[in-house]
Formats: structure tokens, C-alpha cells, sequence
């Protein structure tokens, strides 16, 4: 059996979903070590989510399997994968329970309940009403507009003719997962938000998150005698993208993500066969090595979509530590072992 074929097996009889790591759940080793790389192996390996409702309904999982999967599906961020979560939340077993209440606020990109002490029967009936209605909401919104409208509610402002869910979260909360969950596509979105947020600090976080998704620079650190960081700075970035703004929606026309990344593409040395595919893996790698802090996260993203391993980095701490030494680690992964020498033999006079 080829390697193919024993892939498409374990698929199919949920041998997949077998995990040494989530031995490791719940806890804190968990939180701070494990997931991220458990999940970085699941979007290389798991089938889509599609598939993974498949599974879940069809299958004859054990109950690790099922803790498994609901540890890993997360990562997709996918909606249809809610009624899962939603059955198991209610299951005899606690560590169902822990897995589906944990995984179901990872699914939704909001900061993860602490479940070491066990879902009481109540408990897990509470998780159930937030899950049946996180899935009557998404019928109507997506998972990046309802937490950019709830970090709005902070300014006492709504996206126009707003009907839906808004979460009682503060508001870096409703940026990280704004961060964690957007794409290109969704740079309309941004900017929307952007229009309508008086807080000085909200429109900032947008600025960041514009300049990721569309490969623009607005914040320049001043060198020479103006060096350094202060309010100015961000004066003036939000002034660029004022400017920006008016060529992106020049006509009145809604700002197009991809339109305007296409633009910057060819901006930043893209060529024509380049541009015709969104970017070269060479292009995006260069991206990586030599762009802009802010630039990465969507670079990885496009790597990881051209074979590379899954890595998720930031533009809102873009100059973090963390930031920083994951797209180190990213780049070694593209980075050959130098060749290994032959040991020399011993000279040997005549």
C-alpha cells in the first residue's frame, strides 16, 4: 500500500485523529506548548472540514479520538463544525465535555474557558445556549464581522443596519481574534471599521491589521534627529492611510482586498507571471526574509497555502518577541541543512 493510500485509510477510520498530545489536556502544558503544535500538524494532514462533520456523524470514534478531534478542528475556524461541539458539550463523559467547551471557544477565535476543574451539568448547559446561538448568529454574519462589530460597541457605534450578536469582550480581545481570523478578502471589512471608530487606539489596531492584509506601509519610525517612537508617528500613518483610502474606494466604490494587493504585489517588485497567481512561493519567502514586520503574517499564510507548514503570526505585536522567533522558525523550515562533510583522512607522510 503506497503512502497515498494508507493516508486516505487512516482518513477514513478516524486513525488520524490518534494523538499522543492530547494526553496533555486540559492544563496549562497544554495551553503554552502543546496546541499550537498539534494543531500546525493538523493543517497538514487532516481532511477539511467537510469531511471532518463527515467523520464526526459517520464514524465509530473512541472517545480520544473524539477529544482529538475536538482539540483539533479549532484551527479552521469553520461554522459548520459547531454542531459537533454543541452534541458533545452535553456528553456523560467529562472529558467530552472539557475538550468541546475548550475547542468551541478556540473554534470561534475567543480566549479559552479554563476547564481543569471539570463542566458541571449546568456549566455544559450554558456552554450549549452560547454554542446554539454563536450558530444562529454565523447564519447571518461571518466570524470576523461579529467580533469587529463587538469592538465597535466599545465606541458606542454599529456597522449599519447591524442586526446580531455582540460579545461582551474587551476590546483586545476583539482584535486578536479580529487578527486571528481575517484575510484579504476581508479588508473591506477593516476599513469599514476603521471609518466609523473615534478611539484613538481602536483605529491604530485597524491600521495595523490594513497594513498586513494589503502589504501598505502607513507607520515609518523616523531616523536621524526625529528618531524615535511618539503620538506623531501614528499621526501621520493615519493621515497615509486617509489618503490611501481615497484611492482604494476612489468613485465610491467598496475597497477590494485583492484589487489593492494585487497593486502593492507589482509595488513591491512582483512581476506579471507572479501577479497572474497571487505570488510566487519565492516572492512570499522574500517577503518574509526582508519585508515589513507587519508583512509576514499574510506571507506565511500564502506559504502554508503553497506546501509550507502552518504558522500563525501577528500584526498587531508584529515586533514581538514571539513574532520574531516563529518566523525564524519558519524561515529554517525553507532553509537546507548545509552539506554534510566527509571527515578528512589523517595525512599519512610517505
Amino acid at each position: 500500500m503506497g503512502v497515498t493510500e494508507l493516508l486516505l485509510v487512516s482518513m477514513v477510520s478516524g486513525s488520524i485523529f490518534s494523538s499522543a498530545e492530547i494526553q496533555h489536556f486540559p492544563g496549562s502544558y497544554f495551553d503554552s506548548r502543546i496546541r499550537v503544535q498539534y494543531q500546525r500538524g493538523v493543517m497538514a494532514g487532516w481532511p477539511g472540514p467537510g469531511r471532518l462533520m463527515e467523520v464526526w456523524n459517520e464514524e465509530n470514534l473512541s472517545e480520544d479520538e473524539r477529544v482529538a478531534w475536538l482539540l483539533g478542528a479549532p484551527v479552521f475556524h469553520d461554522p459548520s463544525l459547531l454542531p459537533a461541539y454543541a452534541e458533545a458539550v452535553l456528553a456523560e463523559s467529562q472529558r467530552l465535555r472539557q475538550a468541546a467547551a475548550y475547542g468551541f471557544r478556540d473554534l470561534i477565535a475567543d480566549r479559552m474557558p479554563d476547564v481543569t476543574g471539570g463542566i458541571d451539568v449546568e456549566t455544559a448547559r450554558l456552554f450549549l445556549q452560547e454554542i446554539l446561538l454563536m450558530i444562529r448568529a454565523l447564519r447571518r454574519n461571518s466570524l470576523p464581522e461579529l467580533w469587529m462589530e463587538s469592538a465597535l460597541g466599545h465606541d458606542d457605534v454599529s456597522f449599519p443596519g447591524w442586526v446580531g450578536l455582540h460579545l461582551n469582550r474587551p476590546r483586545n480581545d476583539c482584535f486578536r481574534a479580529v487578527e486571528e481570523l481575517i484575510d484579504v478578502g476581508d479588508l473591506g471589512l477593516l476599513v469599514d471599521a476603521y471609518r466609523l471608530s473615534v478611539d484613538q487606539g481602536a483605529r491604530i489596531s485597524l491600521l495595523k491589521l490594513i497594513e498586513s492584509m494589503s502589504l501598505s506601509r502607513f507607520i515609518i519610525k523616523p531616523t536621524g534627529d526625529r528618531s524615535g517612537w511618539g503620538p506623531y508617528i501614528y499621526e501621520d500613518a493615519l493621515t497615509r492611510l486617509d489618503g490611501a483610502l481615497r484611492q482604494w474606494s476612489s468613485g465610491g466604490c467598496a475597497v477590494d482586498g485583492e484589487a489593492v494587493l494585487l497593486r502593492n504585489l507589482a509595488r513591491v517588485g512582483a512581476g506579471e507571471g507572479e501577479l497572474r497567481t497571487w505570488g510566487s512561493q519565492e516572492m512570499w519567502l522574500d517577503i518574509l526574509k526582508r519585508g515589513f514586520p507587519r508583512w509576514w503574517k499574510l506571507a506565511a499564510r500564502r506559504l502554508y497555502e503553497s506546501g509550507g507548514p502552518w504558522y500563525e503570526l501577528s500584526a498587531l505585536d508584529a515586533d514581538g518577541v514571539r513574532n520574531q522567533t516563529e518566523r525564524d522558525a519558519l524561515l529554517r523550515w525553507y532553509t537546507p541543512p548545509p552539506p554534510r562533510r566527509q571527515p578528512r583522512r589523517p595525512y599519512t607522510p610517505q
